[in-house]
């Protein structure tokens, strides 16, 4: 009777450490997460409540919650929902969430799913066409993380269309960002750094193709196929 005790008190002890290990993994999670937001807000891809972004970590999925802009995010307001979009802590997430847990559970090579609002990359999105190849090859950097760029024709945000669409789409080859005609965009990354990184060479594409009135020189495919190698 004493050893069963004593191996149950071993137990015990056990699952608390194992409680404190993921509360503090949780809590370093968020923390990734919310300076994330933060700088997506202080680069301009985001306003006021516009824009959201989504995390898988191992079983559970941090997001944005819904109504807050990307500067107001905190580690007591992410929301932390499991694989069924129940909610375990924080407030209601975005309405996007669906789209970004779907294809984040069909992407397994990315854990990232970042959807910006971007004044540029919406002007250009309102002026171009949708197709296989919006933003024309203008700098090494966009061709890099993101050219070919695929743009999806209007649909309502937060509608079922619009999710369906997406995943469809993000869920082929290794596509890593989707234009959304006079909406804005959305990015897939191994890391924030890189869906961030891929933000921010469309966002940058789109100035530049604004400034030059879509006559600037546009790289060769000799030239886009050593930057795609590099």
């Amino acid at each position: 009777m004493r050893n069963w005790a004593k191996s149950h008190i071993n137990l015990v002890k056990y699952m608390r450490r194992e409680d404190v290990f993921l509360a503090q993994w949780l809590e370093k999670e968020k923390e990734k997460f919310s300076r994330a937001c933060r700088i997506l807000y202080e680069k301009g891809l985001v306003s006021g409540v516009g824009g959201n972004l989504c995390v898988r970590a191992g079983e559970i999925y941090l997001l944005t919650p819904t109504g807050y802009s990307l500067r107001d995010i905190e580690t007591d307001n992410i929301s932390v929902v499991d694989e069924n979009m129940k909610l375990i802590e924080g407030q209601p997430p975005t309405k996007d969430a669906l789209v970004h847990m779907e294809v984040l559970k069909k992407r397994t090579d990315v854990a990232i799913s970042c959807h910006v609002h971007g004044a540029y990359i919406i002007a250009v999105g309102s002026l171009l066409y949708p197709g296989d190849n919006s933003i024309p090859p203008i700098t090494p950097g966009f061709v890099y993380f993101a050219y070919p760029l695929p743009m999806l024709p209007f649909l309502v945000p937060g509608s079922n269309e619009l999710k369906t669409s997406v995943v469809e789409i993000l869920s082929k080859g290794e596509i890593k960002a989707l234009l959304l005609q006079n909406h804005g965009l959305i990015t897939l990354g191994e890391s924030y750094s890189e869906a961030i990184n891929i933000a921010e060479e469309v966002e940058e594409a789109a100035h530049i193709y604004l400034l030059t009135q879509g006559k600037a020189r546009h790289l060769t495919d000799s030239e886009i196929e050593k930057i795609k190698s590099l």
